[in-house]
């Protein structure tokens, strides 16, 4: 894979942040909420679909809201780029201060969103093409879809706590000297 284009570092990045910030180690939790829920209820669909229970139909009117959303989320991750350079040159913090290792996961689980954002555009896309819009979505595609748009979420909630904490440890630095 073309370096230019790889996500790998992407993907490492946002899987490091599900970590315990005070032990650095794996957060099993973390793994069971984010990857374990969107998962389990993917599975739950894909099955109900199966059985005739849940229906995805003309999923094209999803395109253009996931896709405005996944281009607001670049733009976030554009500022958070910004934020994280004012918070080391102009702030002067350490590497490992707590604002400066919030705003960096918060990047990372931006950056991640993105990828997942891109994605969930691309297979809606296909699937839209591939189907008529009074067509049901066959189970493969529907778990897919429902993993998607669930991971996404809570990658978003994980960030916007990121932002929060990062929001009230900024209000407690000291003032910059003249």
């Amino acid at each position: 894979m073309s370096t230019k284009w790889s996500i790998v570092s992407i993907t490492r990045a946002h899987f490091g942040t599900y970590r315990n910030a005070r032990t650095d180690s794996p957060m099993p939790t973390d793994y069971l909420a984010f990857v374990g829920i969107p998962l389990g209820t993917a599975i739950f669909a894909g099955i109900m679909t199966h059985l005739g229970h849940f229906h995805l139909r003309d999923i094209s009117r999803l395109i253009g809201g996931i896709g405005v959303f996944t281009a607001l989320l670049f733009g976030l991750l554009t500022n958070t780029f910004t934020l994280s350079l004012r918070v080391r040159r102009d702030e002067g913090l350490d590497p490992e201060h707590p604002v400066v290792t919030q705003v960096r996961e918060l990047f990372f689980n931006l950056a991640w969103a993105v990828v997942v954002g891109c994605t969930l555009v691309t297979l809606l896309i296909l699937a839209a093409a591939t189907h008529t819009t009074t067509a049901a979505l066959g189970p493969i595609w529907t778990s897919t879809l429902t993993f998607l748009v669930l991971h996404l979420m809570l990658t978003i909630f994980m960030a916007l706590k990121r932002l929060w904490y990062a929001h009230e440890k900024i209000a407690n630095l000291p003032p910059k000297p003249n």
